[in-house]
């Protein structure tokens, strides 16, 4: 039996990981390929991202004869939702995505001076046989290996890219979560209306904003 989606789920976007990713961006590319760290990335979220696409969710509503009074309240909420929960998951993402590249970056910065600091060795081994006054220049080269190794350790351990990668991905999944829980009407927004489950979303979302999770013990 195939699943059935509801029409809000429907209308999802389904994008690549990084959700506020360029359109086709890498799409020609071996998937593999595709989650290279990039060496220039935004600063700045994108402010036009949106976790559903509100003219289609809307077309589908209409196409399903749902009951106006419904989709003007759908409206209202992801009105409400945009202001108050979407903007600090955008900001949170990206800092998620660009905390993800800065690691996945400096971990190839690494593999590749390690693996130049070995074929330099193994040169270096080589010409002690028969070119040793080479080896004093290969030794310096091997030297400027060791610093930038040293240097590139010392800027990924002053502000280290994967707590902070790993910290603010929990933080947008769970904004994401609660944008949808608050949209379909799940606990705890099922049991309050108004203004009362407007400040109850605004609550959650603050505290989930700041690293303290409503549904956690932690």
């Amino acid at each position: 039996m195939s699943e059935v989606k509801t029409p809000t789920e429907e209308a999802v976007t389904h994008a690549a990981p990084a959700t506020q990713e360029k359109s086709g961006f890498r799409e020609h590319w071996p998937v593999w390929m595709q989650q290279l760290p990039r060496l220039q990335f935004s600063t700045e979220p994108n402010p036009n991202f949106q976790l559903i696409d509100r003219k289609k969710l809307r077309a589908l509503l209409e196409e399903k004869k749902a009951d106006p009074e419904a989709i003007e309240k759908i409206q209202a909420d992801l009105d409400f939702l945009d202001h108050e929960l979407l903007r600090l998951f955008r900001e949170r993402d990206h800092q998620a995505k660009y905390d993800q590249n800065r690691y996945r970056l400096y971990q190839i910065l690494f593999m590749l001076l390690a693996a130049i600091a070995t074929i330099i060795g193994s040169i270096q081994a080589l010409l002690m046989n028969g070119q040793a006054d080479l080896v004093p220049f290969f030794s310096l080269i091997e030297t400027m290996i060791a610093l930038g190794t040293t240097y590139l350790a010392t800027i990924s351990g002053r502000e280290a890219p994967l707590p902070s990668w790993l910290n603010n991905r929990r933080r947008a999944e769970s904004l994401r979560r609660e944008y949808f829980r608050y949209l379909v009407n799940l606990p705890p927004y099922d049991v309050v209306e108004g203004y009362e489950r407007r400040q109850l979303l605004s609550t959650r979302t603050a505290n989930i904003n700041r690293g303290a999770y409503p549904d956690s013990n932690e």
